[in-house]
Formats: structure tokens, sequence, C-alpha cells
């Protein structure tokens, strides 16, 4: 605790995800307390400087596309553990999850065309009746799709991303 406040309470602030009540309270406090006042300007100055940083950092080291599959391989392994395909909720969510991964890359109504392409290309013949027995399929359709519209990469995330 400092001056009343958790760690969280500060790092919250920080990062500007602090509701309202606890904004208040920090910046009343911080008009009253030059210590705490100082310490969130040092504060504000790192955060900035790391902000920026990374950025620099992302544009110049981009992974390659192999680098890239294999993170996000390992990623996926250690997320494995999520539950079966098999009840419509958990397919449902499935397929939520595969159109917010290509929304990104071809925008949300193309990512919600090529579900229902690669559906009706498969076994199911439809998104209402995907199931468990016939999700492989589905999920092999989609992967040829989102190669062509979002390549190599977007395909294997899609991939991994059917498979938790």
């Amino acid at each position: 605790m400092i001056h009343g406040f958790s760690e969280k309470d500060w790092n919250d602030y920080l990062e500007g995800m602090a509701d309202e009540t606890l904004r208040d309270r920090i910046e009343a406090h911080l008009i009253g307390c030059r210590d705490c006042w100082e310490l969130h300007n040092r504060l504000a100055r790192v955060t900035a400087a790391l902000r920026s940083g990374g950025e620099v950092i992302r544009i110049n080291l981009a992974l390659p596309d192999q680098a890239l599959q294999a993170g996000l391989r390992g990623i996926f392994e250690k997320l494995n553990a999520a539950e079966p395909l098999s009840t419509p909720q958990v397919i449902e969510q499935k397929l939520d999850v595969l159109a917010a991964v290509m929304a990104p890359m071809c925008g949300a109504q193309t990512a919600v065309n090529a579900l229902r392409a690669a559906a009706v290309k498969s076994p199911a013949q439809s998104l209402d009746r995907i199931n468990a027995d016939n999700w492989t399929p589905f999920l092999k359709r989609l992967r040829a799709i989102a190669a062509v519209m979002c390549g190599d990469t977007g395909a294997h995330l899609v991939w991994e991303s059917g498979q938790l």
C-alpha cells in the first residue's frame, strides 16, 4: 500500500483503466502529496518511453512468418486444455473466435462470409449444422479460404484458433 492505494490501483490509474471514483481519489491525493506527484510524473515518463520503445522494436524487429508460427504454436499448445467440441454453445463460441481472428485481417463481414463459405463446402453444409463430427472438415475449408485471403500466417492462425 502506498498512501492508501494498492499497487494495482496505481497501475490501473497509470494505464488509464481506473474507474472514475478511484481516478478522482488518486488525483485528489496527487494534488496534496508532492512525493506521489513526482513519482507519478516519473512513472508516466517511463511508461511513455517504454511504449515508444516498444513501437520501435515492433517495427524494426518484426518476426518472420516461421518464427511467428512457431511462437503461436507454442501459445496454442498451452491453451489446448480448453473444453472439447461437444455442445452447440462451445461450437458457437469457436465460430465467434474464428470470426474475431479473421476480422482484423480481412474485415468483419468478409470473415463471416468466409465462415459461411467454408461451412457450405463442408459436410455440415451450413453454419447451423456444424458439430463435433464435421468440425475438422469445416476448419480445413476455412483454413484454405484464409490462406487465399490472409496468407499462410493468417491461415495458420485460423487453424490453430479453431483447434482450441
